[in-house]
């Protein structure tokens, strides 16, 4: 695989238009706020925060923020040589997705910008290596046929509960009980739906406002920690440091000059 460019877009004033071009690679993006109209070929989708857009190389598209909805933010991988046996969504004109692995994905997009833009010594070589794992899971998701709706619906109302309160500790005896299953049987299913377990997911989730607190706050990282339910800033640190891939000091000090 070949990545030709990593980025973050913004509507600074709301008004977010791409001209009508046919594109020379593959797309993927994912919205993180507001929405945009696509039109790709002679069809028309719209694209809304949390949702995912892949388009192949060759496809004729233009786009559009709506004016309606707060300023468009999405991040958007443009890359080659990937084959259809590699990629299958490649077979489709474009893949319209909102996925349960929305904040992950979101988190990896971030690192896979920030490694893009950094360009440290073999960075194209890690960034290959997480646009792949961000295309995986996609796929993954896409693949998720193979789950009844019964399944995808549990997995999804447990997810939808992990968003509102991932701050607070997370029991899956409680969550067994609001859903009518056991704990075992929804983490089975989670796990087979998401490819995480429900505690992995939390953890994401926690991480994922992590780093964005540290990118736009100025809380201590000790008080970050709290705010998210870690009692023990030293377990923080591990599970920031083994989802984004170095500690919160790191990312600390990259973003708040000294």
């Amino acid at each position: 695989m070949k990545i030709d460019n990593i980025a973050f877009q913004h509507a600074v004033n709301g008004n977010w238009r791409v001209p009508r071009t046919t594109v020379k690679h593959d797309i993927f993006l994912l919205v993180l706020k507001g929405a945009a109209t696509y039109r790709i070929g002679q069809q028309t989708v719209k694209v809304h925060k949390g949702e995912g857009l892949f388009f192949p190389q060759g496809t004729l598209r233009s786009a559009e923020s709506d004016i309606t909805a707060e300023p468009i933010q999405l991040y958007s991988a443009h890359f080659r040589d990937l084959s259809l046996a590699d990629l299958p969504m490649r077979g489709e004109p474009f893949i319209h997705i909102r996925p349960l692995g929305y904040d992950y994905l979101k988190q990896r997009f971030s690192m896979l910008n920030e490694c893009w833009i950094g360009k440290m010594p073999s960075y194209e070589m890690i960034s290959s290596g997480i646009l792949l794992e961000i295309l995986g899971t996609v796929q993954r998701e896409l693949s998720g046929g193979n789950h009844s709706s019964a399944r995808r619906n549990l997995a999804l109302r447990i997810q939808q509960y992990i968003v509102k309160r991932y701050r607070e500790p997370l029991r899956l005896s409680e969550l067994a009980q609001i859903v009518d299953r056991s704990p075992t049987y929804i983490a089975t299913v989670f796990k087979e739906v998401t490819g995480r377990t429900p505690i992995e997911y939390m953890h994401e989730v926690r991480i994922s406002a992590a780093r964005e607190l540290l990118l736009t706050d100025n809380m201590t990282i000790g008080e970050i920690a709290e705010s998210l339910g870690y009692c023990d800033q030293t377990y923080f640190n591990y599970m920031y440091k083994k989802i984004v891939g170095h500690p919160p000091s790191h990312t600390l000090k990259m973003q708040r000059p000294m």
